[in-house]
């Protein structure tokens, strides 16, 4: 109960509290070797891509080496870094293209919408390499480079793989993506385009058989303890091409005025220096109108899941073959969308007081469920969609910002899919570094279950359902500055579908609400920082949906330069704690999760204690993952039977390299 008060006095600290802001000098201040990156990645349908600032510097939450953690990314983990996870705060967000189940890998993908496509001048490259106790290895590479005037090429590698500390629970996680940009002298034409291939295959273990044997420490040696499952596998491929183009009719912002220019020729004059009129190296504009757009996505997926010992007792029905299992799901997508935009007038923050997006996309799927081995035995499906959307947005001035987004969809299996949503923002441009900004949204969703909820066969589960809609409506009040934001989710599910206690999809009786009210903040008190963020939530149906009632991770660290600033270091204490609920179990042979009410999890607090030191372009990190492990009982379990690992040190480094 004192992590619960803990956390309790935190969210209303941060909520309520904050009352200096920091000294962003430490920390902001540039490296005098490094170059100025700028990156941005894509939306799908609606605006607006932004270009960021990449500050290679920054210490702050270099800790966070896991893709899937950060300061607000609170999940329950299945035990072992690369494995599947899910989050510990509700969030119906929809994905784009075809759905087929909630994704438990989401952060650890390479995606058309997580891609980042680089603005650099120089060769940028990024090596970065951890490694820590079960064999843990984690290794990733960035490269950018601007090859030409207009062309620019990047790449990036992701490979996780650990062994873990219990018998067959590895992973062995690879992505690769390759990405690259390209605009014609006179700026009229854009593509920017990429490759992505991920390769995740897991050991699955079923959980440990006897969960007293850890919560009462009886077997030290973790990898002695019995597991449920000892020949299963999930491999999970994803990967596709991406390719988007822009005819601009319009004038760009950011190019420079030449009326003053001296004559026709390459030069102009600005201060009384000579420049070339065109500049040596030009890239995408985000934040450029008026253009006419096309997109090409293609999107293959095959899932295997195999058993050579499905007689274990572990499944509820073996309805194909008693000596292996072997289910295969394969489904490829192709989508062309065509996207009008153009907009009238100019405000502050915005390049158009009235802007309108129009567009739709023409997706086809074709999907394949398999059986076994011989892959002779299977069933084939294939949908025809089309889905048509649009956006207004109307800036007064720069005092309020009103937008509006609408969307519907025809055809297989998603038919009949729409969504309407009004966002107001006051002011009407980003002023997170001043007052902030006060944001209000609503809207509705109206969506057909994900597809392995309507149709899946496999040799352990099977079924055929027709649910019909869920409806989504959602209220949200935001606020947002530089070093502190708040707000209030509202939440009412109608025709809400998971996966009961028996592992099959259900539909909820009757229609209820979810709230939540979070925040988060960034203090600093001299060389001391303290960055928090914590959730409060509340679920009007614990029957099927279980969620923590509080959240949150707070970190505490002592900042100081070395050696004529040569050097510069951070040490402190990181902490994660989530109240008691019953947590989600695991089905592999889904690679879902579903409703249990046996165990509760949480009420423990994961403290890490961490160094995080950065020397000119190298940044390194020293990190005791679970400082307290043993010292207040042995109940850290986010998922049923699945243990967190134990104490444990992890190092790493990573370097930027320009030339």
């Amino acid at each position: 109960m004192r992590n619960i008060t803990v956390i309790g006095l935190l969210f209303v600290f941060i909520t309520s509290g904050y009352g200096q802001q920091p000294d962003v000098k430490a920390n902001d201040e540039r490296s005098p070797d490094t170059a100025t990156i700028r990156y941005l990645t894509l939306d799908q349908k609606w605006p607006a891509p932004v270009l960021i600032k990449m500050n290679d510097t920054v210490l702050d939450g270099f800790q966070f080496y896991d893709p899937a953690v950060n300061v607000n990314r609170l999940n329950a983990v299945n035990g072992n870094i690369g494995l599947a996870y899910k989050s510990l705060i509700f969030d119906p967000d929809t994905p784009e293209g075809f759905r087929f189940a909630p994704s438990v890998i989401y952060h650890y993908l390479l995606r058309n919408d997580n891609i980042r496509y680089y603005q650099t001048l120089v060769p940028f490259s990024n090596v970065a390499y951890s490694f820590g106790d079960g064999k843990e290895q984690l290794f990733s590479v960035t490269h950018s480079q601007n090859f030409a005037r207009g062309l620019s090429i990047g790449v990036d590698l992701r490979i996780i793989n650990s062994l873990g500390k219990y018998n067959r629970q590895k992973s062995d996680n690879s992505s690769v993506a390759i990405q690259g940009q390209f605009i014609s002298d006179n700026e009229r034409y854009a593509v920017l385009a990429n490759y992505r291939n991920n390769r995740y295959k897991w050991r699955e273990n079923g959980g440990i058989v006897n969960d007293s044997l850890f919560t009462q420490n009886m077997e030290p040696e973790r990898n002695r303890i019995a597991i449920n499952l000892a020949a299963a596998d999930n491999l999970q491929k994803e990967s596709g091409a991406f390719i988007r183009q822009y005819y601009y009719f319009g004038r760009n912002p950011g190019k420079p005025d030449t009326e003053n220019s001296k004559s026709d020729t390459t030069l102009t004059r600005t201060d009384s220096i000579a420049v070339n009129k065109l500049p040596a190296r030009i890239f995408f504009n985000p934040e450029r109108s008026d253009f006419l757009r096309h997109t090409f996505t293609y999107t293959r997926n095959a899932l295997l899941y195999t058993d050579t010992r499905p007689t274990s007792g572990y499944y509820p029905n073996i309805y194909i073959d008693s000596l292996k299992t072997f289910d295969s799901i394969f489904y490829h997508e192709f989508s062309n969308q065509f996207v009008f935009e153009g907009g009238i007038g100019k405000a502050r923050g915005s390049g158009k007081a009235i802007l309108l997006r129009l567009g739709f996309e023409h997706a086809f799927t074709a999907y394949k469920n398999g059986f076994n081995e011989n892959k002779n035995d299977s069933i084939k499906r294939t949908f025809n969609r089309v889905t048509t959307f649009g956006y207004l947005a109307a800036n007064a001035f720069g005092v309020a910002k009103a937008e509006g987004k609408i969307w519907i969809t025809s055809g297989a299996p998603f038919n009949g899919d729409k969504g309407i949503s009004a966002l107001l923002t006051l002011p009407g441009f980003d002023n997170s570094t001043s007052w902030g900004n006060l944001s209000a949204e609503l809207g509705v969703n109206a969506l057909q279950p994900d597809y392995i909820y309507q149709y899946h066969h496999s040799n352990h589960f099977s079924w055929e359902n027709s649910f019909g809609q869920q409806t989504l409506l959602i209220g949200k009040i935001m606020y947002h500055q530089k070093y502190f934001s708040t707000g209030f989710n509202f939440y009412n599910l109608d025709g809400y579908v998971y996966f009961d206690e028996n592992i099959r999809p259900a539909r909820a009786n009757s229609s209820f609400a979810v709230n939540q009210l979070y925040g988060q903040a960034e203090i600093k008190f001299g060389n001391f920082d303290l960055q928090a963020f914590a959730v409060w939530q509340n679920s009007a149906n614990t029957e099927i949906l279980h969620l923590p009632a509080l959240a949150g991770r707070v970190s505490a660290f002592y900042s100081l330069n070395l050696f004529k600033r040569a050097l510069y270091l951070q040490t402190g204490l990181s902490l994660m704690v989530n109240s008691t609920y019953y947590a989600d179990a695991w089905m592999p042979a889904l690679r879902s999760y579903y409703v249990q009410n046996q165990f509760e999890a949480g009420n423990y607090p994961y403290i890490d204690g961490f160094i995080n030191i950065r020397v000119k372009r190298a940044r390194m990190f020293l990190v005791m993952k679970h400082l307290n492990s043993g010292l207040s009982g042995y109940n850290y379990m986010m998922v049923p039977s699945y243990p967190m690992p134990d104490r444990g040190l992890r190092f790493g480094v990573s370097w930027n390299f320009f030339d």
